[in-house]
């Protein structure tokens, strides 16, 4: 008996051990199955990582991107909540899109156009199937080079999820400083390279969203007024 009460008190510690590094990573990020009911609703699978190495990758970026990990959709729903945007006539832009899974969310929302960049071969092509599956007619899929795509001059939001390195996302704030009427929201979680956008002068760091701050925080900002 004061074995099994010793095991139970250890898996107890051992658990709110877990639930404490996981805080102190996500800020609290709520649990549960966000990603895994999307793919369920859909019959698609947007979940499983997928290392570089696995890839078809043409790019010279090649060498500055990061193995493919999943969103949690509810990082977008409650970005866009925290920040009042209404997604409707707005573009959404998925710089390193993966599989399709923030795309498909963000049609969900109601973004009038949804636009992944994806420099890995197989995983356009997951998110080709996936987003045919979904029946959105709004969701484009781009393969080639986040650091060198054109964003539209028009009201749009930059999602990534630690896409690449220093050297693919000073390209893409150059990108973002070229647009003439800059209208514009990023969300970026795991933000690492975070100081490149916090120096732009077009743009307003919000801060993170609730429960979605920690080591591993989406940071927010948006174009000044």
């Amino acid at each position: 008996m004061a074995s099994k009460t010793a095991n139970r008190g250890s898996a107890r510690r051992a658990m709110s051990v877990w639930r404490m590094w996981s805080d102190f990573l996500t800020g609290g990020a709520p649990a549960g199955p966000g990603g895994a009911e999307l793919d369920a609703r859909y019959g698609i699978e947007t979940g499983a990582s997928v290392e570089l190495d696995q890839l078809t990758i043409r790019s010279d970026s090649r060498r500055f991107g990061e193995p493919y990990q999943a969103s949690d959709p509810r990082v977008l729903a409650d970005s866009l909540k925290y920040l009042g945007l209404d997604p409707r006539g707005r573009g959404f832009v998925d710089l390193g899109c993966g599989k399709g899974r923030m795309l498909i969310a963000a049609a969900e929302l109601g973004f009038a156009s949804c636009t992944g960049v994806e420099f890995a071969a197989e995983l356009a092509r997951a998110a080709q199937r996936n987003a045919a599956a979904s029946g959105f007619r709004q969701i484009r899929i781009v393969h080639g080079d986040a650091g060198a795509y054109a964003f539209p001059d028009a009201p749009f939001v930059l999602y990534m999820f630690n896409p690449f390195s220093a050297e693919i996302m000073a390209r893409v704030r150059d990108n973002l400083s070229r647009l003439r009427r800059p209208d514009y929201a990023i969300i970026y979680k795991n933000a690492r390279e975070r100081h490149l956008f916090d120096a732009m002068p077009a743009l307003h760091h919000k801060g993170s969203p609730p429960r979605h701050g920690g080591l591993w925080a989406t940071h927010l900002w948006v174009t000044q007024r």
